[in-house]
């Protein structure tokens, strides 16, 4: 019997040390041979802010996806970046500005740009995790900020915060396979190729498979979390002598707002900007074509960023510095739309945008 008791031990054992080694092969590994192309977006951005830049940006662009796709740094003039990330709200972009301004100067100015959907959840750690984003100590003042308000933060939704810093396998499980079948790394590298010659902007794909058809939006909602770490972004910038201009971005044309939406979207910004008069909050409601976009979520095509991001220009001329040249990074991104088949001189601007141009 104890024999039996003893073999069964180092079976166990065995089984527990292969598992271990299989699993320190992976911990060991750079993340980008494994993780998906979301998750290296997001390790190009914490690279990114944890890096000496000079010059420093003057401007920098936080955002979700939505911003990624319309603010496009090779059609704004002057030192432009973005840091926005697929599906981030104000959390992760907070923690990323902080780093940010650790190693640089401080932009001139900041633009917050986050879609309605973006405020209205609390982030969870599943892209973060896998990408590492955060360090040990943010991820304790996550979670207590989140307990403030009732919220607790979860690595997915099923699973506690402190499993991505220990590499848990219920998290890492999936690109861990994915990774063993295929090497990601070429494509990540790509991947981060493409980030650094468009300024952190994306180059949308003509077409996606969600989000068509009209809606109408009714409620806006901004959890209270989410609004903490809005006004801690707004404060961090204040700090530092940093102009803060929050951007409405132009909505698709199917997506129509009712009147208690636009109500409660103007009630939350003027709070806002009572709180902190030295701000901006600008709504571009309309100007943009249904062709400008790839979807009713908002993302704009390459037609779309490029009208968008000379409206912007044309609206704040003394933000962008036309006499700074163009980097070659950012050379290179404009020949690689070129490339693409996108022409900026044919983006012509339909007649309502044209007269918003002209203002």
């Amino acid at each position: 019997m104890r024999k039996d008791v003893k073999k069964l031990t180092c079976r166990i054992l065995f089984v527990l040390g292969a598992f271990f080694l299989f699993w320190l092969h992976f911990a060991l590994k750079d993340p980008l041979s494994y993780v998906d192309q979301d998750a290296a977006y997001c390790i190009r951005m914490r690279n990114f802010a944890g890096t000496r830049h000079s010059p420093s940006c003057d401007v920098l662009i936080l955002g979700d996806s939505l911003s990624s796709c319309a603010f496009l740094p090779g059609y704004l003039p002057g030192s432009v970046a973005s840091v926005c990330l697929g599906g981030a709200t104000p959390i992760p972009e907070y923690y990323i500005l902080r780093r940010y301004l650790q190693n640089n100067e401080p932009p001139k100015v900041c633009y917050l740009s986050f879609a309605d959907q973006s405020l209205s959840y609390c982030d969870t750690f599943l892209t973060t995790a896998t990408a590492r984003l955060f360090t040990f100590q943010e991820v304790r003042e996550i979670t207590a900020e989140g307990k403030k308000h009732g919220q607790k933060f979860t690595a997915s939704p099923a699973y506690p915060a402190w499993e991505f810093y220990c590499l848990s396998p219920r998290i890492y499980q999936l690109s861990l396979m994915r990774g063993f079948l295929a090497n990601r790394k070429e494509s990540n590298m790509s991947c981060l190729h493409h980030a650094d010659i468009h300024g952190g902007a994306y180059l949308q794909p003509a077409t996606l498979p969600f989000g068509t058809g009209e809606q109408c939006k009714d409620h806006f909602y901004v959890a209270p979390v989410v609004d903490s770490y809005y006004r801690k972004t707004i404060e961090l910038c204040l700090s530092k002598g940093i102009q803060v201009k929050i951007v409405k971005l132009p909505s698709n044309p199917s997506v129509s707002h009712t009147e208690k939406y636009k109500r409660e979207l103007s009630e939350y910004y003027g709070k806002l900007k009572a709180r902190y008069p030295g701000i901006t909050v600008d709504w571009f409601e309309y100007g943009l074509d249904e062709d400008c976009f790839v979807d009713n979520i908002g993302h704009m095509n390459l037609k779309g960023g490029c009208l968008f991001s000379r409206m912007l220009a044309r609206r704040y001329p003394g933000d962008f510095d036309a006499g700074i040249a163009l980097t070659d990074n950012l050379a290179e991104g404009l020949e690689e739309y070129r490339q693409a088949g996108f022409d900026p001189d044919q983006a012509v601007p339909s007649a309502i945008l044209t007269n918003i141009l002209e203002q």
